[in-house]
């Protein structure tokens, strides 16, 4: 797990939505994954949306991104780990459900390409949810390009639209893959609900599905959700 070019430019464009937030998580502690001259086009591409900064202000010694978040304005970035052994300040397994002191404890919650490596992805979903407040930002970068071996799971655009929004009525601030070799084009997807085949789209090379939501106020009564072309 870690922060590339596309997660790094994808969090940048939803800093704006953190703003007042007071608590955010992280499933798992990530480190930057960038060679010198992908990061020296991060920062280039930072500062052309606004943010003043330059390598040494977003990185640290240590290789983890703290700073990066602390940089663009979102709030102090804790972590969710199964084990202690890269410093995650709350260790719990994302198959099992959420400990009831953890529930609705965080603004912020960024799922960095995790969700996928958990073997029951519909409770870690579940969990995530779990850990926003009311009114809360959920984040998420995960891969969708047929990588077999990476990860249990290769999510599509139903999981945000039937989960996020339909099952749980959130509000959709984005749903978009890009490609890992063009990284600045964003390719929107709508909700794909009552298309044929959910709207099947075909991608050359690898691809990221990115999505951000909000949690609402009121929650509505939920009901597993169900693939859009069934509906």
């Amino acid at each position: 797990m870690g922060i590339s070019l596309i997660p790094g430019l994808f969090l940048a464009r939803h800093a704006h939505r953190a703003a007042g937030a007071q608590r955010g998580l992280i499933l798992g502690r990530q480190k930057f994954h960038m060679p010198p001259r992908r990061m020296a086009r991060f920062v280039a591409a930072l500062n052309g949306m606004g943010f003043a900064v330059d390598e040494a202000a977003i990185t640290q010694a240590d290789g983890f991104t703290e700073t990066l978040f602390a940089a663009l304005g979102y709030p102090p970035i804790e972590a969710m780990d199964f084990t202690a052994a890269e410093g995650a300040q709350h260790i719990h397994d994302l198959n099992q459900p959420l400990p009831d002191h953890l529930r609705g404890q965080f603004d912020v919650v960024i799922d960095g390409g995790t969700t996928e490596h958990i073997f029951y992805i519909g409770q870690a979903l579940d969990t995530c949810h779990a850990l926003l407040k009311p009114g809360g930002l959920m984040l998420s970068y995960v891969a969708c390009d047929g990588w077999f071996g990476h990860g249990f799971f290769q999510t599509g655009p139903d999981v945000p639209w039937r989960y996020w929004h339909h099952a749980r009525g959130c509000e959709m601030l984005e749903v978009s893959v890009v490609g890992r070799k063009t990284p600045r084009h964003v390719v929107t997807i709508p909700d794909p609900t009552g298309i044929p085949r959910g709207g099947e789209r075909f991608f050359e090379g690898p691809q990221m599905l990115l999505y951000a939501c909000r949690k609402p106020i009121t929650a509505p009564a939920y009901a597993p959700p169900i693939q859009g072309h069934y509906v």
